[in-house]
């Protein structure tokens, strides 16, 4: 019954006209105010073109509504369908700007997001050039495939604190391609593009307040852990995991990175000085593979920063 909620969603009825139009404007403006005031946050890290993504989807999908409603109003022809379609392909568009979101790629990775849209659009290019006017189909794989990206999606930014707005974010996706998903055969209509507009204000308005919360007492280390693991999601956590936790054995720290923050697996010495030592490479790891993805800034309000050279380092800093 659940997964027939979306498509319920879609179908009730609402002609393309200028209410819808309206409507989609009045929801598009308080997008875009959350987003605005969300960009704040981001600073210091490479999340920055991400959102732009983000923002670049979020006015397709209200604008190509706003103008599928005023043509209908002036009794204009339109494909709603293609300029649709188009507009839904944006929304894969943030997830892929994350995957790509480290300092020494990122500005080439944008480029592979653009060929991705490109790509994913190739339904309405071919309609376009065979001058086709109708319903696209392009066929189960494809669905499949789309199927696919909305899962992906949902696996690397579900397991986060913002798993919420990662389902929300799904619900869209799904609400705006089920006509091409694998086992469904139902038009979108306007009704469908308002219902995934307003579960994306949901989502992003969990996002602007934080919900849900942090505990705010933990380790500085798990405190960096966590901000970054919900920011990045679990691909590149569970790159970073891999990295700390491959220092942790080569280096005797008796620690371990879980998902949810650093745990004690082994007692590896209770002198003081041994204790500092440790603490010490471990923010030294910490901060330097973060490094790839934030600034200094970032990283100095959430660990201390180094005072001295511990022996043993060498290796890890090479």
């Amino acid at each position: 019954m659940e997964s027939r909620v979306p498509m319920l969603l879609a179908q009730w009825q609402l002609d393309p006209g200028w209410l819808p139009a309206i409507a989609a404007l009045l929801v598009g403006i308080v997008g875009c105010v959350i987003l605005l005031r969300g960009r704040s946050g981001l600073r210091g890290t490479t999340l920055l073109a991400p959102w732009g993504w983000c923002f670049l989807a979020w006015v397709a999908l209200f604008g190509s509504e706003v103008v599928i409603g005023t043509l209908h109003g002036l009794q204009i022809p339109v494909n709603d369908e293609q300029w649709r379609y188009l507009a839904a392909m944006t929304l894969f568009c943030p997830q892929l700007s994350q995957i790509g979101a480290k300092r020494s790629q990122t500005l080439l990775w944008q480029l592979v997001v653009v060929l991705f849209w490109v790509v994913l659009s190739l339904p309405v290019w071919r309609a376009w050039f065979s001058a086709g006017t109708g319903h696209m189909n392009p066929g189960p794989v494809w669905g499949t495939f789309l199927a696919v990206l909305i899962l992906a999606g949902v696996l690397n930014n579900g397991p986060t604190r913002f798993g919420c707005t990662a389902l929300c974010l799904a619900s869209a996706q799904v609400l705006m391609t089920y006509t091409y998903l694998p086992g469904t055969s139902l038009d979108l209509t306007s009704s469908g593009v308002l219902a995934s507009m307003v579960m994306l204000v949901v989502g992003m308005m969990m996002v602007l307040l934080g919900w849900p919360t942090r505990p705010e007492t933990m380790r500085a280390e798990d405190r960096a852990w966590i901000d970054f693991r919900d920011s990045y999601g679990g691909f590149w956590a569970a790159r970073v995991m891999y990295r700390v936790n491959e220092s942790a054995v080569r280096f005797d720290w008796g620690l371990w990175l879980g998902w949810n923050g650093f745990s004690q697996v082994e007692i590896v010495g209770s002198h003081p000085e041994y204790q500092d030592e440790v603490r010490h490479a471990l923010v030294s790891c910490l901060r330097r593979l973060l490094g790839d993805f934030v600034d200094q800034q970032w990283l100095d309000a959430r660990l201390p920063r180094p005072t001295q050279q511990k022996k043993g380092l060498e290796d890890l800093e090479a």
